[in-house]
């Protein structure tokens, strides 16, 4: 299966409602997310299964491979297609490298440049989440930041797929794609933004207006 969006939220009313669309593909959370709910992983998790049998992609907070590793583990025993976001830096790739044989499902997250996305995908980890918003915050690029990690991972033949993370506007999630990225992962308010045009909303208008002057 391809996944195409995941959703990055914890409450469950978002998930619900961008869920009947049918083209969320995948969850993604983390401690923030989940703290500003007031939940906890269990209870979060508990209630997306119930709506959701996907991918869904969970932070690891621990910070030396060890306890990464260790910590990884007991998420990823908590449901079916657990994905455990561990950081890009030197330990976290340590435990990508050992949880990978293991079966357990990651994402190289908070990527900033392409040097730590080709460390990722060396590792094997099966996602790696690149931050076009946060880079271009620091007045880089982030559209390049993506055309280098899939001109580096087209070269070296790696097979991670590229998630988009912390994406600013619909704008931004489309030019993504255009230059690499393989998914997205949006905030309910950018995911909401796919399927909006001030244009469309005119021609709604002028239809209803249409409709009415003929039917009424």
């Amino acid at each position: 299966m391809e996944y195409r969006i995941f959703l990055d939220t914890a409450n469950i009313k978002e998930i619900e409602e961008a869920l009947k669309t049918g083209i969320v593909t995948g969850i993604a959370t983390n401690p923030n997310k989940m703290a500003k709910a007031g939940r906890t992983y269990e209870d979060v998790l508990k209630d997306i299964r119930s709506i959701f049998d996907g991918p869904v992609a969970v932070e690891a907070i621990s910070t030396k491979a060890e306890d990464i590793i260790n910590e990884a583990q007991e998420l990823s025993s908590m449901s079916e297609n657990i994905v455990i976001k561990i950081p890009a830096n030197i330990e976290g790739i340590k435990a990508i490298n050992k949880l990978v044989p293991m079966g357990v499902k990651t994402n190289a997250t908070l990527i900033f440049n392409p040097a730590q996305a080709l460390a990722a995908g060396l590792a094997n980890s099966p996602f790696i989440s690149p931050f076009i918003g946060r880079v271009n915050d620091i007045g880089h690029d982030g559209l390049t930041l993506f055309k280098q990690v899939r001109e580096i991972y087209d070269f070296y033949d790696i097979n991670s797929k590229v998630i988009a993370a912390s994406i600013k506007n619909c704008s931004e999630a489309i030019n993504a794609v255009l230059n690499g990225a393989d998914s997205l992962a949006l905030t309910y308010k950018v995911f909401n933004q796919l399927f909006e045009h001030p244009l469309t909303e005119i021609g709604i208008k002028n239809f209803t207006r249409d409709y009415d002057s003929i039917y009424k």
